[in-house]
C-alpha cells in the first residue's frame, strides 16, 4: 500500500513539474522562469487598432489582450514575449465577442527602455524594438500594471468605462 501511495505521489509531482515547465523559459543562467502574464479588455479605437496589428478596416469595438513576458522582468532588460489578442464586436449581455471574435497572435523580443515624452525616468516595455512600424510599448506603472502607449509614446487615454491598463495575473 505504501509503495502504491509513493508511486502516485511521484506521478502527481511529475505532472506538477511538467505543467510548470510548459509555461517557463530557460534563462541565461539556466534557470526556469515562469512568464509574467498581463491581461486586459480595451477599446478598439483607430489609435489602438494598429498597435497589435488589427487591420484599419476591421469592425471592432473591443480587444482582449493576453501578454506573456518571458524572462525575469525585475532583473533583466530583455526577453521574449507572446501576445494573444481577440478583437471584434461585443456580444451584448455577455463577456464574449460575436462569433468568438478574431484572434491575433504575435511573438518576438521585448526590451526595457527608459523614458516617455513626459517622463524621462519612466520604465517602458517595448515589444519588437527592432521593428519600429509594428513595435508596441507599455509604460510600467508598477510590477502588476502596464499601460498601453500610443504610437507617439504617450498614454492611451480611457474614460469612465474603459481603460488601457493591463493587469498582471497570478498563475
Amino acid at each position: 500500500m505504501k509503495k502504491a501511495a509513493h508511486v502516485v505521489s511521484l506521478f502527481l509531482i511529475s505532472i506538477h513539474i511538467t505543467a510548470i515547465n510548459a509555461n517557463a523559459q530557460v534563462t541565461s543562467a539556466g534557470k526556469l522562469s515562469a512568464p509574467a502574464v498581463f491581461m486586459a479588455s480595451t477599446p478598439c479605437s483607430p489609435g489602438t487598432k494598429p498597435l497589435p496589428g488589427i487591420p484599419k478596416e476591421a469592425t471592432c469595438e473591443l480587444i482582449k489582450w493576453e501578454l506573456k513576458l518571458f524572462g525575469d522582468t525585475k532583473k533583466q532588460t530583455s526577453g521574449t514575449y507572446t501576445l494573444n489578442c481577440v478583437y471584434g464586436m461585443p456580444n451584448q449581455g455577455t463577456q464574449g465577442l460575436i462569433n468568438g471574435g478574431t484572434p491575433l497572435h504575435r511573438e518576438g523580443k521585448w526590451v526595457i527602455t527608459k523614458g516617455t515624452r513626459t517622463n524621462p525616468a519612466a520604465i517602458v516595455y517595448r515589444l519588437d524594438p527592432d521593428k519600429p512600424p509594428v513595435s508596441v510599448s507599455f509604460l510600467r506603472l508598477n510590477e502588476n500594471l502596464l499601460h498601453l502607449l500610443d504610437s507617439r509614446q504617450q498614454l492611451m487615454i480611457g474614460n469612465g468605462a474603459w481603460s488601457y491598463t493591463l493587469s498582471r495575473i497570478q498563475q
